[in-house]
Parts: C-alpha cells; structure tokens; sequence
C-alpha cells in the first residue's frame, strides 16, 4: 500500500481566486495519496470551500473569523510544529512568511502560491522599504514559490531582485479551471427570474468589490452609455460578488442615478450556470494575478470584455476577448456599445473548445502535483 503524505493547507484568506484554485486543483489529485489538513480563519467561504472537498480525507484547524497577524503566526507555527506534515502549501504571502519558521525548524518542505500580484502602493514610504527588506531576506528560504501566470513573475522579481539568484525556485504552473461544468452546464434564464425586459442587455461582473477589480470603471462606462448614445437595448449590470467596498459602490451607484441599471446578486459558489445567462462578462481589472473569471467565461462560450492590466493580458491573449485599456470608462463603453449592436457570441461558442483544451486544470493540477511528490519523495 502506497504511503499517504500530509499536507497542510495554510490559508489567510480563503476567498476569490485562492478558494477557486484549491476546489479546481486539489479535486484532480488521487485522493487515495494525501491527507490534507487546513488552517483558516473560520469564514463562510471556508465553508463552502469544504463542501467543495467533500470526498477528500480533510481536517480543519480552525481560527478566529480575523486573527491578527502574530496570532495566525503563533497558530500555524504550532501547527506544524506539532503536525509532523510531509508538505506545507501556504497560499499568499501572508501564508507562506508565517509557515517560514515552522517549516525551517521541523524541515518540512515547504511551497508558496502567489494568487496576487504587487504593486507600489504596498511598498511606500519607511514601513514599505522596511517590509521589502524584510521580505528579501525571508523569501529565498521558501523553497518553491509557485506563479499562476508569466506576468506574476515578472511582477515578483521586478520587486524582488534577491530572486533573481534563486530562479530555480520559481516555477509558474498557470491557473485552470475544471471545463465539463462550464461546458455542460444549462443556462439560467436571469431575465425571467430578475423579471427584465427581453430587450435587456445583461452585463455580467463577477468578483470582490476592491478597487483593484475595477468596478466604478464599468459604472462610470455604464453612466455614458445611458447619457451618450442611442440604445438599441436597455443595458443592466448585474454585479455578483461581496467584500470590503461594497457599501462604496453602492453609494456610487446610487449618486449617478443608475439604481435601475445595477443589481448587487447574492454571492454565488458556483458560477458556471448564471455565466451562461448573460450577454456579455466585463473585466475592467487594474491588476490580477491571472484571472479565472476570465477563463470560466471563455470556456462558458460567453462574449467577454476585459483590460490590458497585467495577468488579464495573458489570459485574453490570441482569444476572441474585446481588450480594452484599464481605467478607460470611455473605451469601455464603446466596446459594450458594439457588442449590443454586433454581438460576438457565435465566435464566443466556436472559440469555448480551444478554451477547454486550453486551459483544462487536470493538466495543471498533474505538474502541481508531480512537483509536490518530487519535493515529498
């Protein structure tokens, strides 16, 4: 009987893309091989991020709704301490420097991924050079610091220069997802449900409400449609997501007048079915680390809009996704404009087969595994 290796999960925020990943790519490991155990603050994703593993052999260590830095420090310290793991998966950098000591002392190999990327914002100032200091030194003791695409490289060490000495320790396995479910998945008929017009025009958002997802673009492209141009169609955005922002956009909602044209949906876990009922997904992001909204809309054979922002850009690359520049309300706007007039879903449905071939997560899912059994063994 083959050995089963421990793996332990650590988790800051187990929300968004981190959630998605660890459903897409730990589901295609052989269950039969690993135990898993998970430490995470005790949030409602992280409830459905169990169900989705249901089937898996999974424990939960569980820690306050939002502990502090040091408390989830002392917390996955001990846990390792005191787990004997053959594997530490930390997910964020938050994660992966508070699993270092732990790691180091009991000498249990040790993987970060990085669902984000940086930006210069986080670095200002004497706290910011002290954190990028700090960071230097601590990072080369990790030893694999896994990507989701090209662009979060670069992104890393054009911050991290130290890192450029450790290159082998980078490796850049990109983000998928499992295709049959948004391949096969049946529609959900919105407009009848959200009793809309049938000449509605449905504009898809789907993601946390943070500035770097880039929400008030599309409200602000939304608000010149409206006062600009001749409709062939009543536009509706259909915004799907929570977090820290949401009372802010809102109230900008609220101001330009556009409370008809905009509905806040519940959070929803699995999207595959509510893609599918929509005319368009937008993207307007100022950053991301890949993108998988973008990848689930494309396999969905959705029409999709989205920026040139680092990460998108790669996903949206030789596909038949509108690119628009990031923070362009205006081009945004034209983009929605001749999607109403000259839809492109028919190149949307003949491009969702190289989109499933493309970016199938058993493909991914198998390098990420045959990495953490190399490291294991």
């Amino acid at each position: 009987m083959e050995k089963k290796y421990k793996l332990l999960l650590v988790i800051r925020w187990p929300v968004g893309g981190i959630r998605t990943f660890i459903r897409y790519v730990y589901r295609n490991f052989d269950f039969r091989r690993y135990n898993f155990t998970i430490i995470a603050p005790d949030l409602p994703e992280l409830r459905i991020l169990l169900s989705d593993l249901d089937g898996l052999d999974v424990l939960y260590v569980f820690l306050d709704k939002n502990p502090s830095s040091i408390s989830f420090f002392r917390a996955v310290s001990k846990t390792i301490i005191n787990g004997k793991f053959d594997l530490i998966h930390a997910h964020g950098f938050t994660a992966g420097i508070c699993s270092l000591l732990g790691s180091v002392l009991t000498r249990t190999p040790h993987i970060m991924t990085l669902h984000e990327v940086l930006i210069d914002d986080q670095f200002v100032g004497f706290r910011g050079y002290c954190k990028n200091e700090a960071l230097s030194l601590l990072l080369p003791f990790i030893d694999v610091i896994h990507l989701v695409s090209h662009d979060a490289r670069e992104n890393l060490l054009a911050y991290f220069g130290v890192l450029k000495v450790f290159k082998n320790k980078l490796f850049v396995i990109p983000n998928g997802i499992e295709v049959k479910r948004f391949l096969n998945t049946d529609k959900r008929d919105l407009r009848k449900e959200l009793v809309l017009p049938k000449k509605s025009f449905l504009i898809g958002f789907l993601g946390r409400f943070m500035p770097a997802k880039g929400f008030k673009y599309l409200v602000n492209a939304l608000d010149i449609l409206y006062k600009e141009y001749k409709l062939p169609k009543k536009p509706v955005v259909l915004a799907f997501g929570e977090g820290a922002f949401i009372r802010e956009e809102r109230q900008c909602v609220r101001e330009k007048g556009l409370d008809e044209s905009v509905c806040f949906m519940p959070f929803i876990p699995d999207v595959a079915s509510t893609l599918k009922g929509l005319d368009v997904v937008v993207m307007p992001s100022l950053w991301e680390a890949c993108g998988l909204v973008a990848i689930e809309t494309m396999v969905s054979g959705v029409p999709l809009i989205g920026t040139d922002c680092i990460g998108l850009r790669e996903v949206l690359k030789n596909t038949p996704a509108t690119i628009v520049p990031m923070k362009d309300s205006h081009a945004l706007a034209d983009a929605l404009m001749r999607e109403m007039r000259d839809p492109s879903q028919s190149k949307a449905i003949l491009f969702r087969e190289e989109a499933a071939r493309r970016f199938d997560v058993k493909r991914q899912s198998k390098e990420m595994e045959r990495m953490i059994l190399g490291m294991v063994e």
